[in-house]
This record gives structure tokens, sequence and C-alpha cells, in this order.
């Protein structure tokens, strides 16, 4: 009911489970309606709507709609047919909310104090994807779009970053921004990848050349779990019937949240994200 949707959100710290008026008073969680805040003291009868000062201002989906969205979302069943169909929820809001949910992970993941992954004696392959190709479906000329990436082999941990040139500056810069120093590289021979500077800058870097073999024969280095990933990725997109350009920020973050979830419950990992990126005010 929409009475238990938000009393489940405010155990989650996502709405606020008291309110406190101009003067300080606490505020009754009033059903009707509308739902809302109401100082019953004398010479006070302050009002305010449950959807100010958190997550939800502005919005006016039914809570207990958002509550099963969110779930939803986690299990990547926010199609809008599916959503249209099980959910009620018409296609634009459908969009707006895959849209909030993104937004929300792409604030979580850069709120993260260590977004390195690697570490000493770790390796981490990294590698260069085209993902949106110079010509559209509409036959225009667009900018080619990388995107560097770099996978922990033994801790499954990922980075996706998009890149305007993928050259050895700009790799290097990724690599230092995305891997801790000390970690083992693996890499194809992709000229933008300076052996020299990346021992220099305390990695161990080790390649690979595709051109006669998938795998080091001397070394066994190879680069085969991180190309899994953009398969992994490209596929998403492709089942979503591709990503705008200007979603495509968005739509890595989330790819690089659920990877890093592992084994672990999508639902309550987002709704800490929510509580954390968003906090409820208390306070009129």
């Amino acid at each position: 009911t929409e009475e238990e949707a938000i009393h489940f959100l405010q155990r989650h710290n996502i709405l606020p489970s008291e309110r406190k008026c101009k003067n300080n008073h606490c505020m009754k969680l009033c059903f009707g309606d509308r739902i809302i805040r109401k100082c019953y003291k004398q010479n006070c009868r302050s009002k305010v709507n449950m959807r100010v000062g958190n997550w939800f201002e502005g919005s006016r989906i039914r809570f207990v709609a958002a509550v099963r969205f969110i779930y939803c979302w986690t299990r990547e069943f926010t199609s809008i047919s599916f959503c249209k169909n099980e959910l009620g929820i018409s296609d634009k809001t459908t969009i707006d909310w895959n849209n909030y949910m993104r937004e929300v992970v792409v604030l979580y993941l850069d709120s993260l104090p260590n977004n390195k992954i690697g570490g000493d004696g770790k390796i981490v392959e990294v590698d260069e994807s085209l993902f949106t190709k110079r010509k559209n479906n509409c036959g225009r000329m667009l900018p080619e779009q990388w995107i560097f990436g770099g996978l922990c082999r033994e801790t499954k941990e990922c980075f996706l970053v998009m890149v305007k040139k993928r050259n050895a500056k700009t790799l290097m810069e990724n690599i230092k921004k995305y891997i801790h120093f000390g970690s083992v590289i693996f890499s194809d021979c992709w000229k933008g990848y300076s052996t020299n500077e990346l021992v220099n800058a305390g990695y161990q870097h080790y390649q690979v050349n595709h051109k006669y073999n998938f795998v080091d024969p001397k070394t066994g280095t190879h680069t085969q779990n991180v190309e899994r990933m953009w398969g992994s990725a490209k596929w998403r997109n492709k089942r979503q019937r591709g990503t705008a350009r200007h979603h495509l920020n968005s739509y890595l973050a989330e790819f690089i949240w659920r990877r890093n979830l592992k084994e672990n419950d999508g639902f309550p990992a987002i709704l800490s994200a929510i509580s954390t990126i968003f906090p409820p005010n208390i306070e009129m």
C-alpha cells in the first residue's frame, strides 16, 4: 500500500521519519488526497508536502509505484512495455525514472573516496573499444567515441571511461587515475601503451601482440577477460536498442555499478546509494 511504501522508504532513510516546522515543532504524517506533514500546535498549523526536501521532490509518481520500479530496475525489468503492463507507469515516466536511477549511480560512484582498481601484484587488463562509429543509422557523420577500460582479474572490479583520444598521454592519465600503483598491467601492443612510462610510474607491464597470438606464448599475457567485458557492455547496449550519446556516461556508470555488485543484492545497495546521495531534510 501507499502507507506501507512510505514507511519502507522511511526505514531506508530516503523519506524523513520526522519533520519539524519553522517553529521547531514535530509535524505529524497525514494521509488523504495528498500525503502531508502537519503541525497541530496552536498558532502554527504549518503544512508541508511529503515530497518536499527529499529525493521525491518534484515527482508525482505514487510511492508504492516508485518502490516497485526501483526493485524492478535492480533486476533490469524496466522496459517501457513491462512498466506499462505490470506497474501501470506511463512511457514518459518510465524513461524519466530510468534516467533518475542512472543519475543516482553516477553520483554515488563519483562520491566514493577510492575508485581505483588493482593493487600490489594484482593483474589489471586494459583495453580500448569503439562504442560509437562516425556514421549513424541516418547517415550523419559524427565523431567517434572511444571507451578506455580496465578489469582486475582478482577482484573482478572494473572501470570504463569515455576518452576523446586514445593516445599515450590520455591513456597514461587514466591509468594513473583508475589503477593503483604496484599493479601488473596486461595490454595489447597498441602504441599508446608505453612500457617505460608505466614502469617509471610504478607499474609492471606485459603485452600480447594480437597480430600473432591471443595469448603470449612466453609470458602467458592475454586480455581476454577485458575483451569479454566489452562484449557484455555492448550486448547490453544493443539489447536496449542503443544509447544516446548524452546518456553514454550514465550508461557506463550503471554497467560498472552492476558489475561491481558481484553476487550482492542490488535492491538494498541502490536504496543505500539514494539515501547517501540524497539524504532527506527534516527541517522546513
